[in-house]
């Protein structure tokens, strides 16, 4: 039987809202049966790059990170006692816009590593600030890689050092303490930034996980 004009257009949309509604179907299916494979991922991830902050060995991080004008603290713990910390910063003022930076911290507030872990800067000039890779040279091509961090010059100079009243954590071509590199200044000025919003919000922080963590 050969079926009219009007009813071909429903049938036709009919068997469309039907294939619409089992792809639906299909992909909400698909994406609750991964979400739980890809948060575990990306913990196992976010984990592995948390232990390259030169902490003390540590065995799990808090449930719950802690934020503070913009900087979020998570602690790390072993065997349930807090053994160090990492803070989460961003900004907006690299040359290329967002960059995002890990620094690892002891429990009194020292800065153990930094490591950028988002940037768009130019290969060559802001990249250079925000990259630890390892070279290889004639004088350690068949020597196995080191462990840790490859070292950054721009990166390595917060090491050791704390937030005071009286720091000045500004690069020296605007007066302060950190040096910068040469074509890159912009850069350099972001990364002083990151770090001294995770510096100077750590004690903040620290009270707050004193008065325990959601482990």
């Amino acid at each position: 039987m050969k079926l009219r004009d009007s009813e071909n257009i429903w049938v036709l949309a009919s068997f469309l809202g039907i294939t619409g509604l089992l792809a639906a179907l299909i992909l909400a299916v698909v994406s609750k049966l991964t979400e739980e494979p890809i948060r575990q991922a990306g913990l196992r991830n976010e984990l592995s790059m948390f232990k390259e902050l030169n902490l003390p060995e540590f065995d799990s991080v808090n449930k719950t990170p802690f934020s503070v004008s913009g900087v979020e603290y998570t602690a790390a713990l072993k065997d349930g006692k807090i053994v160090g910390y990492i803070a989460k910063s961003s900004t907006r003022s690299g040359y290329s816009g967002q960059m995002r930076a890990l620094t690892g911290l002891d429990t009194d507030g020292k800065i153990l590593a930094v490591q950028i872990v988002e940037h768009k800067e130019t290969p060559g000039l802001g990249a250079a600030v925000c990259e630890r890779k390892f070279q290889r040279t004639v004088f350690n091509l068949f020597k196995p890689r080191p462990s840790g961090l490859p070292p950054n010059a721009i990166l390595d100079q917060f090491q050791g050092r704390a937030a005071g009243k009286n720091s000045s954590w500004k690069i020296t071509k605007d007066g302060g303490n950190f040096a910068f590199r040469t074509g890159a200044t912009v850069t350099s000025r972001a990364v002083v930034e990151m770090v001294n919003a995770a510096a100077v919000n750590f004690k903040t922080a620290r009270e707050h996980f004193s008065k325990g963590v959601e482990k």
